[in-house]
């Protein structure tokens, strides 16, 4: 009989913590689109609505903006505003200090789709996360953006090699 081979305790607490973010992630994920399904839209499209009904600029945000700070590319942008203009949630208009400019503004029904949508996803975390307590909910986005970010100074194919913290 062949023995497996042996794995370092820090290679299987990586792999374990992996798939078990996997997991749960795309579990939390799936719960939201189901949400999001039951209003007529997609996760990004409640993305685009949030930016917009949570935005100060009271003639609309520029689609440049939207697709700088939700999606990696304008096509993405145009074809999630596409679809939310063809629903009536939101209206697209030429800036009127900027003809080259397209304002993105969420209507009065994209408006109460969010406000709604928003409510039930709200419940939805405190459920998700109902088992921890505020700390513990803190400290876990904490680690995990440690964890992000410590990766982000990296070239690509580049791995991070963060050293174990110290025990006091």
């Amino acid at each position: 009989m062949v023995k497996p081979p042996t794995e370092d305790r820090r290679d299987r607490l990586g792999r374990e913590a992996f798939i078990t973010l996997y997991v749960v992630g795309n579990h939390f994920t799936e719960q939201l689109d189901d949400l999001c399904r039951g209003k007529g839209i997609s996760h990004p499209q409640y993305s685009v609505l949030w930016v917009l009904c949570l935005s100060d600029e009271p003639e609309g945000v520029p689609m440049g903006s939207l697709a700088d700070g939700l999606l990696n590319r304008a096509a993405d942008a145009t074809r999630l505003v596409d679809r939310l203009v063809a629903h009536g949630l939101v209206t697209r208009t030429p800036s009127p200090h900027d003809r080259r400019v397209v304002l993105v503004r969420a209507t009065s029904r994209g408006r109460a789709v969010f406000e709604a949508l928003t409510a039930q996803i709200k419940a939805l975390h405190r459920e998700q996360w109902g088992s921890l307590t505020q700390g513990e909910v803190h400290e876990l986005t904490r680690l995990l953006n440690k964890a992000f970010w410590s990766q982000q100074s990296l070239a690509p194919g580049e791995s991070a090699h963060v050293a174990a913290p110290s025990r006091k």
